[in-house]
């Protein structure tokens, strides 16, 4: 009997379903006071909208962190004393599920000086990336045995029987073609006020890989 060892794997794409927003509410003043002010009356009307398209099922999901602030000193110029500057900030991070409405929202935040808005994070619906996994595992089995009777044929062996199977660290569910994130949505936040912005979901490809072992 002769061992052999093979890899196989499995890809499956499916069309993003949502989308994850944080929406930084930042603004720096000589006084901590000032910017608490600045900052608590953007937050509220970040956290108020966001409430909104919650209750209109736009969002999926969402929390808001408590605004806080911080101190740091500037440099001014050489021979002048540092500045100390205030900085007050909160966020409000939302899933949305449906994409027009986070794009409307983006542009929305445009028209406020104190908003900044990260990167966008595509996703599956929890049941279609567990339906995905589930399709992709068997497809990365059926490609380990369709190697290993390649094997099995070229060596002159009789039919391969899977004698272990073994899982390598799963991969994360990731973006495909034209979903968003990262340093191309880090833009969105200089989109134009009041305008929506558009946002293109793209694809998430799922994948699976397994070790298996055999014998013929």
């Amino acid at each position: 009997m002769v061992e052999i060892l093979v890899r196989g794997e499995a890809a499956l794409r499916a069309a993003a379903e949502r989308a994850t927003v944080t929406v930084h509410s930042r603004w720096q003043a000589d006084a901590p006071d000032a910017a608490m002010a600045a900052v608590t009356t953007a937050h509220a009307a970040a956290v108020e909208r966001a409430r909104a398209l919650a209750a209109a099922g736009a969002i999926e999901s969402w929390h808001a962190d408590r605004a806080w602030v911080s101190h740091h000193r500037e440099w001014v110029g050489e021979g002048l004393p540092q500045r100390l500057v205030f900085t007050a900030s909160a966020a409000v991070t939302a899933t949305f599920v449906d994409v027009d409405a986070l794009g409307a929202w983006i542009g929305e935040l445009g028209s406020a000086p104190e908003h900044e808005v990260g990167g966008v994070t595509w996703s599956l619906a929890d049941e279609t990336e567990r339906r995905l996994s589930s399709r992709a595992r068997e497809l990365a089995v059926e490609d380990a045995r369709a190697r290993a009777a390649d094997y099995a044929s070229a060596a002159a062996l009789g039919e391969p029987a899977i004698t272990a199977i073994r899982e390598p660290d799963p991969a994360p569910a990731r973006p495909f073609g034209k979903a968003r994130g990262g340093a191309e949505a880090a833009m969105l936040a200089s989109a134009d006020g009041g305008a929506p912005v558009a946002l293109s979901a793209g694809e998430i490809e799922v994948e699976a890989a397994v070790e298996v072992a055999f014998r013929a």
